[in-house]
């Protein structure tokens, strides 16, 4: 009797597992650290356009072109925190006291070139590159102390007390000073995203989003979703059917 029931119950199980419709469901593949060889922590990543996979690992820059994984490390074999793609393909790459890209040599493989020798010499010490942000030409590290910009093979540097974040959406480059608030780049200097906008105490953000053509989700940590448009930034509320508001569905892409 016990067999028979176990018997019925396996191809009960059996039935329901064929029956299950997985149209639409991704295929997630889990690759351990076993598998990549590297640092456990990874902090960024970005694709470029011929599908490669890079990421910004405890141990260096890691590729992987979805079968094999390589790992790059920096000269002075820190931490990456931070990875992107440039306009002129070049990987771009943040560590510890540290700023370059990756580019290929003649027979493909991908070497660094340091950019450190272009900050002047008194701004060269410093921790972390958080994010990197490309906006054509340009190329944007920051770290908690200094914005540092890329441009025409030369290094600008925009100190502050505490730059919080950095963050892009289409054209619109925008940054969260400790002191001075969110700011905008704008004729090669961090001005005033909005009028001063009375904000919750200990606003962090955590995203920029392009909401249309002309407006902008900031995500923040603890205070919901603000709205930038029109030079105007507002609390924003999706209130679905019963509001004249309703959150959008938002892709976030890395080119």
């Amino acid at each position: 009797m016990k067999l028979t029931v176990a018997l019925i119950f396996t191809l009960r199980l059996s039935l329901y597992a064929v029956c299950q419709n997985t149209i639409g469901l991704p295929e997630i593949i889990h690759y351990p650290k076993q598998s990549y060889k590297a640092g456990t922590q990874n902090w960024d990543i970005c694709q470029d356009v011929n599908g490669l996979l890079y990421f910004a690992n405890n141990e260096g820059l890691l590729s992987f072109d979805g079968t094999y994984w390589k790992l790059y490390p920096l000269p002075n074999k820190t931490i990456v925190r931070s990875v992107a793609i440039g306009a002129d393909h070049r990987i771009y790459t943040g560590g510890q006291n540290e700023i370059g890209y990756f580019s290929p040599d003649p027979e493909g493989t991908l070497v660094y070139h340091s950019l450190k020798s272009l900050i002047p010499e008194k701004n060269r010490s410093f921790a972390d590159v958080w994010d990197i942000v490309c906006r054509g030409s340009q190329i944007f590290f920051r770290t908690s102390e200094q914005i540092l910009q890329f441009s025409e093979n030369a290094i600008t540097v925009y100190p502050a007390a505490n730059w919080l974040f950095m963050g892009a959406a289409g054209d619109v480059l925008i940054a969260q000073d400790f002191q001075r608030g969110l700011l905008t780049f704008r004729k090669d200097e961090w001005t005033p995203l909005t009028a001063p906008v009375a904000l919750p105490r200990g606003f962090l953000v955590t995203a920029v989003l392009p909401a249309g053509e002309d407006s902008i989700f900031i995500t923040s940590l603890k205070d919901g979703i603000y709205l930038y448009t029109r030079h105007q930034l507002s609390r924003f509320s999706n209130t679905g059917a019963s509001g004249n508001r309703r959150l959008p569905h938002l892709q976030c892409h890395c080119y």
